[in-house]
């Protein structure tokens, strides 16, 4: 008789469940690896943050995630306009825009100068 890792078993239902991960525009999406897909899977439900991790490298998966799927790359994006995306991604959970939005700052996810914020890494021009 072989017994089930009941974690096995909870990571299978899991999967069914919740595979359907949605950004906060309601797309469709499929991580790219089994890691990547389990820290969206604890964190992001229905296009939603229920929290950000404490762990920096599962923080790090989910700010990707809602940088790739909030901000288009050479974008410029004021203030008001970040935070309205990011409330979109904190409703409904303990995240919290403000903290979210410190968070993709200070990991270098976006940058700013003079209250407008951009993809980091990227040539940004006015949209």
């Amino acid at each position: 008789m072989t017994t089930q890792d009941p974690q096995d078993s909870q990571n299978h239902q899991d999967t069914h469940n919740t595979r359907d991960t949605r950004n906060a525009g309601g797309e469709r999406e499929t991580p790219a690896d089994p890691h990547t897909e389990a820290v969206l899977r604890a964190f992001v439900q229905d296009g939603r943050l229920t929290r950000l991790p404490a762990k920096r490298g599962k923080r790090i998966v989910v700010l990707e995630h809602v940088t790739a799927h909030s901000f288009r790359e050479g974008a410029t994006y004021g203030e008001p306009e970040v935070n309205e995306i990011l409330q979109r991604w904190c409703e409904g959970g303990a995240a919290d825009h403000a903290a979210l939005r410190r968070e993709l700052v200070n990991e270098r996810l976006l940058d700013r100068k003079d209250g407008a914020y951009w993809r980091s890494g990227v040539v940004t021009t006015q949209r």
